[in-house]
C-alpha cells in the first residue's frame, strides 16, 4: 500500500458554498459542480466531494501542500462508481498507483475514504 487518507466534513460547513461562484471554481472541477446541481441536496454531494479532495491529499502524504491544486483532484461517478481522477501534479506523484475512494454521508456529516496502492 502506498497511503491511506480520511476525512469528515460538517455538510453546514459547505452550505454557503453552493452560492459562491469564485469559491467553487478554486476548489471544484466543472464536472463536480455540474453533478452537484443535479442532486436534490446539492451542498451533501460537495461536502463528500471536499472529504475526498482532504482525504486524497492525506493519501498522496502532501496535505494540502506539495504542489497539489483543489481541482487536480475530481471526484467522479459513473454508473454509481465513485472514482478520483488525478490532473497536474497530483497525477504524477500519483503515476502507476491504484487509487479507491468510498464517501458517504448522512445530514449533517460527509465522510471520505481514499486508499493509494502501489499494486496498479
Amino acid at each position: 500500500m502506498y497511503g491511506i487518507g480520511t476525512d469528515i466534513v460538517a455538510v453546514s460547513r459547505i452550505l454557503h458554498w453552493a452560492d459562491d461562484r469564485e469559491l467553487l471554481d478554486h476548489i471544484f472541477t466543472p464536472n463536480e459542480q455540474s453533478a452537484a446541481l443535479r442532486k436534490k441536496q446539492r451542498h451533501r454531494h460537495l461536502a463528500a466531494a471536499f472529504a475526498a479532495k482532504e482525504a486524497c491529499m492525506k493519501a498522496m502524504g502532501t496535505g494540502w501542500g506539495g504542489g497539489t491544486q483543489w481541482k487536480d483532484i475530481e471526484l467522479v461517478d459513473e454508473d454509481g462508481k465513485e472514482s478520483i481522477r488525478l490532473y497536474n501534479k497530483a497525477g504524477e506523484l500519483c503515476a502507476g498507483k491504484k487509487i479507491f475512494v468510498s464517501t458517504n454521508g448522512e445530514r449533517d456529516f460527509a465522510v471520505a475514504m481514499v486508499v493509494i496502492s502501489d499494486d496498479a
